[in-house]
Parts: structure tokens; C-alpha cells; sequence
């Protein structure tokens, strides 16, 4: 046998099912188009299999106002490739149903008993000549159907007091074509108003609307006291208010002969736990007692200031609640010994921020405000800008005045430094005899109101009021005229030309023709409202347009020192539509 076929053979034999495979795993060779198409195979089965999966992104409304939301979702460009990150997808309209409108009105000023301190004071029976009246106006919807609207007490049983109109026996469902806004009508349109003219109160109240038609009703309320003798003699007005879980007060006083007694209301149905932080000239003021202040649904709290920060000439209060909203107005009064100094409501100033303005600023002739000002115990009996810095930082602050015929320079140029975490007073008394509206520009956010002050002669009781900073006019706000008073509707554009359209509203309700007020840019213009829309007129639709227009209405009676500024209540209407757009 020739020694080369075993050999063979055994080789043969060693072919394993090993030696297959690795002979198998061995790479064929391919053709190179051919090897880059297999290699684009896994990778596409790669992402196939890490397809991104679009989330369902929930959108959270808060309040009580109707939404329509109109939301654009956008995919990120780095998760698709080759789409475009900033393209938005169809626009869908989306009508979330609405609760009731609640806006808490004040009750009449009240005397504290002795020397109260503290939560829940004591109140003496109140002079027989003052007169607190709330008036109210609800607007119909463009065709003519008013919503159920009435005022009823601030208390656990919401016992109704008044009505302004009955909800209509079947209220249409909400269309998603429903408008934003309302357009300002005019007499031709089927539009009108139901009223509450100057009924007395005697305690705290809310004015409740019910929504029309899936659409948040459009009302406004004002109490205005007044009262002829008595520590508390002097003229007070204050606009009823939406509740709130943040805000701020500014203005106060409770130096010697200085009350200020905070009032706090919860018209919600759910208890609120409030906290107050109080910041004055000298700083932060600690005070404990003013942490941790329940008020129960349905419930109202009186809080004496001067038993958490006495003696503080300058005094800002921070309300902060959790749980339900509440609404909050001071009721500062001045006596100085036996003669009265004057009563108002203190009412929440805008948010923090580096611009602000402030309507309404009327100062007497420098030479009878010096006179007043001299008497001893008068040291604060002036017009003054009262600014707050909340932040940690000191804010550079520039304020400007204009007048009928533009801006006046101010007493230092306006310009001066507010100290973080204090409250600072810039005198007004250099300026001119006038109405003024002031802006507030800072580099760091402040907030900021003007004490005014009047006086018929020295030794003769004077009165002050405050004028709050204010949010920009929009469509259809509503204001009622107090009668027995006189009214001055303030208007101003600061930095632009605007315009605003005045519609009267009649006892009976009808709408009037409308007026337009034309406001140049950097002045101030006062309204008769009686001589511009008619003696009938006892409420007012105002709508603004063009540059930013800031507006609010100043009351007074002839012959008498009595002043007070009334806030012009802002409006839910903007807030029907809201167009959400959703980046990545």
C-alpha cells in the first residue's frame, strides 16, 4: 500500500463538522456595491426598531375664565432627520367649560374698639351719616342675552342680596368658533347691560356671574363709602376684586394716629391658609402672627397691622394663600388728635416688575400743600411716590410725570435709588397743580403706588387717597359712575399714541352711541364722563386701542376735601382665547 493514501485518507477523515464551519465562516468575496447595500440593511432595521413613539402632551388650565386653546405641537428636528424642528402642525381649537365669575366687594369702613391688636378686632358701632353703596353692571353677549348675575353676602350661607339679571332658561352650548374677544358695541347693536345703581350695604359682599353660552360673563363692581363726621370722616372706593393666591398691598401706615386694618375674604369653597410678609423703611419685618391665618370658605378676617409691625411710617404687605384665593383691601385711616386726617381702601397693586404706571395722580397747588404740610403732626400729609423692592438687589428707579400738555421735570430729576428689601418715598410736592399720570421705570422689579392728599384749608380736616399701579386697558371693561359724586375718567398714553371708545350705559340698560377719546402720546387726559356720553349716563363700556393706554377713574365732591381713586376692574374677555404654541 503506497504510504500516501493513508495520509489522504486521514485528512479526509479530520474534516470534521468544525473544520466545516470555520471553512464556511470564511469571508466570500463580493462585489463592492453590492457589500455597501447589506451594510444599509441593519441600519435601517436599527431604526425601525428605535422609532420615536409622539407623546400625548396633557395641557392644564388654571381659573375660571373660558379658554379656547389653540395648540401647535412641533417635533424636534434631531428625533425625525430631515424634518424641520420649527414647522407647526395644524392649529386645533379646544372650548373648556367655565365656573361662576366671583368678585369679593368690601364691606363699609369700620372704627376699631380701644387699642386692638392682632386678628379679629373689635369694631365700634359706625356714625350714622356714613353711606356705603355697591354698584354693579353685568354685560349682555353681542345678541342681547344676559347672564344670571346678582350679588349675595360673603358669608357661609351666600344668602343672595340683589339681582342684576336672571340666567336665561336655556343657555346655547359654546361654539368652538366662538370669538376671543367681544367687540365694543355701539348703539346699533343688540348689546345692553343690566345695572345695580347705588344700593346700601352693611357688610362684605360678592358679586357672582354665571357664565353665556360656555363664555366667561363680563361684570364689574364698586363699593364707595362715604362719611360726613366721625374719626373715619373722608371719602373711601374700592373696585370689588377677583380672589387671588398673590399680591401685594402697598401704602400702609401705623405710626401714632395711623390705623390699618387688613381685610381678607374667601368666596371659594375651599379653606385658605394665608400668609403675610411685611417689608417696611427700615426693612423685612419679622412678624409670626401674620403666618399660617386660615380663612375658612365662605369667611372674612380682619388683621390689625399695627400688632404685627407697629410703628412702621412706610409699610408694603406681601399676601401669599394657599389653598383657596382670597382678596385683600387695607383700610388706612389717619387722626391727628382730634381732627380727622382722611380713610381709604388700600387695593392690590400689578405684580412686581421694571415698568409700571399710575393713573390718577392729582396734586393741589404747591403753596396750599406747604401750608397743610407745616402744621405739626402733618408731616405726611403730601402727595408721595412709595416704591418696594421685593428683591435682593437695590433698584436704580426713574420716574416720569405727564401732565395735560406732556411730561414735567420732577423735583431731582426723578431719578433716585430705592434700597433692596425696603420701602422708599419720593416727595411729589414740587409739582405743578394738576392730574398726572406717573411711570415707573427700574432695573430691578418694584412695586409701587402714590398717596395722595387733600385739603380745603389748614386747621380743616383733610382726606387721602391712594392710586394703585395699574395694567394696561383692554376691550369692554366696565365702570359704574357713583351718584352724588363727582367722576374724572384719567387717561393717558405714555409711550405711543392710543385711543380710547367710551359707550354709555343707561339706567334702563341700552347702550349709547360711542365716543372716542384720542390720547397723544406723553399726556394726560381727564373725562367729564356726564358732559362727554350725557347726564343719563350711570355706567361706561371702555375699550382702548394703539399704544399701551392706562386709565382710572377719580372721585370727589365740591366743597369738600373728600378724594379717593376707583380702579378700572380689568376684564376675563382676553382671557377667552388663548393661543398655546408648544416648542421643543
Amino acid at each position: 500500500m503506497d504510504p500516501a493514501k493513508p495520509v489522504a485518507a486521514a485528512k479526509k477523515a479530520d474534516a470534521s463538522p468544525a473544520t466545516k464551519l470555520k471553512r464556511s465562516a470564511r469571508p466570500k468575496r463580493v462585489p463592492k456595491a453590492a457589500a455597501e447595500a447589506q451594510a444599509a440593511k441593519p441600519r435601517r432595521a436599527e431604526r425601525r426598531k428605535h422609532r420615536v413613539v409622539p407623546r400625548k402632551w396633557p395641557l392644564v388650565l388654571a381659573g375660571s375664565a373660558t379658554a379656547l386653546l389653540a395648540v401647535g405641537m412641533v417635533a424636534a428636528g434631531t428625533l425625525v432627520p430631515g424634518s424641520n424642528a420649527t414647522a407647526l402642525l395644524a392649529l386645533q381649537n379646544q372650548v373648556l367649560p367655565v365656573g361662576d365669575s366671583l368678585s369679593n366687594c368690601v364691606g363699609p369702613t369700620q372704627l376699631v374698639e380701644g387699642a386692638a391688636a392682632g386678628t379679629d378686632p373689635q369694631f365700634a358701632p359706625g356714625s350714622s351719616s356714613t353711606k356705603s353703596q355697591l354698584s354693579a353692571v353685568v354685560l349682555s353677549n353681542p345678541d342681547g342675552t344676559l347672564p344670571g348675575a346678582g350679588v349675595e353676602s360673603l358669608d357661609d350661607k351666600a344668602t343672595p342680596l340683589f339681582t342684576l339679571s336672571k340666567a336665561p332658561a336655556q343657555a346655547a352650548a359654546a361654539a368652538s368658533t366662538a370669538p376671543a374677544t367681544l367687540a365694543p358695541m355701539t348703539g346699533a347693536a343688540k348689546g345692553k347691560a343690566a345695572l345695580l345703581q347705588n344700593q346700601d350695604v352693611s357688610a362684605a359682599s360678592v358679586l357672582r356671574a354665571v357664565p353665556l353660552a360656555g363664555l366667561g360673563p363680563l361684570s364689574a363692581g364698586a363699593v364707595v363709602v362715604d362719611s360726613a363726621d366721625g374719626d373715619l370722616k373722608g371719602l373711601s372706593a374700592a373696585t370689588c376684586q377677583p380672589a387671588s393666591n398673590d399680591f401685594w398691598l402697598a401704602g400702609a401706615s401705623t405710626t401714632v394716629g395711623r390705623t390699618a386694618v387688613l381685610k381678607l375674604a374667601n368666596s371659594s369653597k375651599s379653606p385658605a391658609t394665608v400668609s403675610l410678609d411685611l417689608v417696611g423703611a427700615g426693612g423685612p419685618v419679622q412678624a409670626p402672627g401674620g403666618k399660617g391665618l386660615v380663612v375658612a370658605p365662605g369667611a372674612s378676617r380682619s388683621v390689625m397691622l399695627s400688632g404685627l409691625a407697629p410703628d412702621q411710617e412706610l409699610l408694603s404687605v406681601h399676601v401669599k394663600s394657599s389653598g383657596g384665593p382670597v382678596s385683600a383691601f387695607i383700610q388706612q385711616s389717619v387722626l391727628r388728635g382730634l381732627t380727622p386726617g382722611g380713610v381709604d381702601f388700600l387695593q392690590p397693586v400689578q405684580a412686581p416688575g421694571t415698568s409700571q404706571a399710575i393713573p390718577g395722580v392729582r396734586v393741589q397747588a404747591p403753596a396750599a400743600a406747604a401750608k397743610i404740610a407745616a402744621q405739626s403732626g402733618y408731616s405726611d400729609a403730601s402727595t408721595a411716590l412709595m416704591v418696594t423692592v421685593p428683591g435682593a438687589a437695590d433698584a436704580i428707579v426713574e420716574v416720569k410725570a405727564y401732565g395735560p400738555t406732556g411730561q414735567v421735570p420732577l423735583p431731582g430729576g426723578g431719578v433716585f435709588t430705592a434700597t433692596a428689601g425696603k420701602v422708599s418715598q419720593l416727595s411729589l410736592a414740587g409739582l405743578a397743580e394738576g392730574t398726572y399720570t406717573l411711570t415707573v421705570s427700574s432695573n430691578a422689579s418694584v412695586v409701587a403706588g402714590v398717596r395722595l392728599v387733600n385739603s380745603t384749608k389748614p386747621g380743616a380736616a383733610t382726606d387721602i387717597a391712594f392710586a394703585p399701579t395699574a395694567a394696561r386697558l383692554g376691550n369692554n371693561q366696565l365702570l359704574s359712575l357713583p351718584a352724588g359724586l363727582s367722576t374724572t375718567l384719567v387717561l393717558a398714553a405714555p409711550t405711543g399714541t392710543g385711543s380710547v371708545d367710551l359707550v354709555p350705559i343707561s339706567a334702563s340698560g341700552a347702550l349709547g352711541v360711542q365716543k372716542t377719546v384720542t390720547l397723544q402720546s406723553g399726556q394726560t387726559t381727564t373725562v367729564d364722563p356726564a358732559a362727554l356720553l350725557g347726564s343719563g349716563t350711570v355706567a361706561v363700556l371702555v375699550s382702548a386701542s394703539g399704544e399701551a393706554v392706562y386709565g382710572t377713574q377719580l372721585l370727589g365732591a365740591k366743597g369738600s376735601a373728600n378724594i379717593a381713586v376707583l380702579p378700572i376692574a380689568a376684564t376675563s374677555a382676553e382671557a377667552q382665547q388663548l393661543g398655546i404654541t408648544t416648542r421643543f
